[in-house]
């Protein structure tokens, strides 16, 4: 792809362009191949922070998910990106209120009691504003800006289209670009549309409520008035509190439950949601726990959540456990079921194994009250993508959430353990069978139910192929031509021997019956030959018994 082909003359283009080399230009000459190409590198941790606040929306959640993925980025970019906030202002009132009518479907007065038009909050996507609906209960209004979808849009092509520039670096051949750039915007467009953050809020709701760790009303969610909730406009219930960091909190915690109690109960919850429910919330930061007078947790943002399906979900349990039980052997089996190799791509599990077995041992020689799980797992995903491993974008979410969560937790306690905590409550979950055993039983009698159905037809296939001639088997046997070349060698040496031994027995036949002067000269050349023959194969043999 040209740079013309990228640079087609809008003006966003243009900004873009301004933007970037104002910043970073040498970044930029070599994303357009005047420079290098073997040198290609991102800019400064706090320049490319900068950069992409200042570009928009996409970029910017283009960051925030680089910041999922330790397996691409190291530690200090990954600090940085997971700060990373849009600095928007806000858009005036007298835009957003026609939308939010519209969406509403009648006027804004006959939907509240009162209405605040200032926003208390204003992201790259929506603004937040504050309200009081009729039977006075207090929410909070999350309206999608103005204007929004098409300039996620337009972004969305350029930023289709640096990536394809960018597949084309040195950098290109080790970071799947354009897959990146499809996954920011398939998450941007669920952002875009808040019945999906509505649905997120309920299924985390009934998560909590569900949970055997948590005591009932410990941790929950706002409410969502689903009356009012649509594509553009998200109401949810409005709940005071303290970020759970403020030191108003941690006497609310000490006061209440007592923050070893919080702590545990939080990180069950969780626990539950990644090998349970499969589904989590992947941004639990101190912004987004906060603390209410007696004690209850109230964990905002559905936003930015996870999923695994059932077999990943299985399989990252398992490999858990395996890791907790410095288990390299198992933990290399389940690595490679969850992040399966790149195509084209051939995994030298030895080595593999090897260095995950040293990743392992470093980390977990130390006592767990020293072990930071989230760096652990960071390592791990760095390693499987340093080896021909394709790690899913969910396992970056699943960091993040681990990451966030063990910052919490250590923050409130400076004696709280991740590995160790997790250690019991995963037992706990094994032992009272909370597994989900229906679904597996389902699952199972779907498998079942599907190979009674294809066996059959299978078979007569097989048969059939049997009876017609057609079958042919495809064996491919590795290390054949090592065996080969060790055959010929053998066969080779064989041979001399047998020649050799040709060669003494006429010398000495020769020797025996020769009357002329002639004859005897051919016998003992004869013996010459044998014996020069006989010594090479000597040291032949003597080599090869050394290699």
């Amino acid at each position: 792809m040209s740079v013309l082909s990228v640079f087609d003359g809008s003006a966003r283009a243009l900004e873009i362009v301004k933007i970037v080399s104002r910043h970073e230009w040498s970044f930029l000459s070599q994303l357009l191949g005047r420079g290098d190409s073997a040198e290609t590198r991102l800019p400064l941790p706090s320049v490319l922070c900068n950069l992409l606040t200042e570009l928009g929306p996409v970029y910017v959640k283009l960051g925030q998910l680089l910041s999922t993925r330790p397996d691409l980025l190291s530690d200090d970019y990954i600090t940085a990106l997971s700060r990373l906030q849009a600095d928007v202002p806000a858009v005036a009132w007298q835009e957003v209120e026609p939308s939010l009518q519209r969406e509403l479907g009648k006027p804004i007065d006959q939907c509240f009691e009162s209405f605040q038009s200032q926003p208390i909050a204003a992201g790259s996507v929506g603004q937040v504003y504050r309200a009081t609906l009729q039977q006075g209960l207090q929410v909070a209004v999350k309206v999608l800006r103005p204007g929004i979808e098409a300039q996620v849009e337009e972004d969305g092509r350029l930023l289709r289209k640096v990536a394809a520039l960018a597949a084309a670096t040195a950098l290109g051949s080790q970071v799947d670009f354009v897959g990146l750039a499809d996954q920011v915007l398939a998450a941007l467009q669920r952002e875009l549309d808040f019945r999906i953050e509505a649905e997120s809020t309920l299924r985390l709701q009934r998560c909590l409520e569900d949970s055997s760790f948590l005591p009932e009303g410990r941790l929950r969610l706002p409410q969502v008035v689903d009356s009012l909730s649509g594509q553009r406009v998200l109401v949810l219930e409005w709940i005071e509190g303290e970020p759970i960091l403020a030191p108003a909190a941690r006497a609310a915690l000490q006061q209440g439950p007592g923050i070893e109690v919080t702590t545990k109960a939080l990180l069950g919850a969780f626990v539950e949601q990644y090998f349970v429910e499969g589904f989590f919330h992947a941004d639990p930061h101190p912004g987004n726990l906060k603390v209410q007078a007696d004690g209850t947790v109230i964990l905002l943002d559905a936003g930015m959540v996870g999923m695994f399906d059932p077999r990943t979900r299985s399989n990252l349990l398992d490999l858990v456990l395996a890791l907790i039980n410095q288990d390299a052997a198992r933990a290399t089996d389940l690595l490679e079921q969850i992040a399966p190799p790149v195509q084209g791509m051939k995994v030298d599990r030895q080595q593999l194994q090897r260095q995950l077995d040293q990743l392992i041992a470093r980390n977990f020689s130390k006592p767990l009250q020293e072990l930071n799980f989230a760096l652990f797992l960071s390592a791990l995903l760095q390693l499987a993508n340093r080896t021909g491993l394709q790690v899913p974008g969910t396992m970056g979410l699943f960091v993040k959430s681990v990451t966030n969560l063990e910052g919490v937790g250590c923050a409130l306690n400076p004696h709280f353990s991740f590995t160790g905590e997790m250690q019991p409550l995963v037992a706990q979950l094994l032992a009272r069978s909370v597994m989900v055993p229906q679904e597996r039983l389902m699952q199972f009698g779907l498998d079942l139910r599907n190979l009674s159905i294809d066996a059959p037809r299978q078979l007569s296939q097989l048969l059939r192929r049997f009876s017609s001639d057609e079958l042919v088997f495809a064996l491919q046997l590795e290390g054949l031509d090592s065996l080969r070349d060790t055959l010929d060698r053998f066969s080779q040496r064989v041979s001399l021997a047998i020649l050799v031994a040709a060669l003494l027995l006429s010398a000495t036949l020769m020797a025996s019956l020769a009357q002329q002067e002639l004859l005897r000269t051919v016998s003992e050349g004869l013996f010459i030959g044998a014996t020069l023959f006989g010594l090479w194969l000597i040291v032949s043999l003597l080599r090869s018994s050394r290699r």
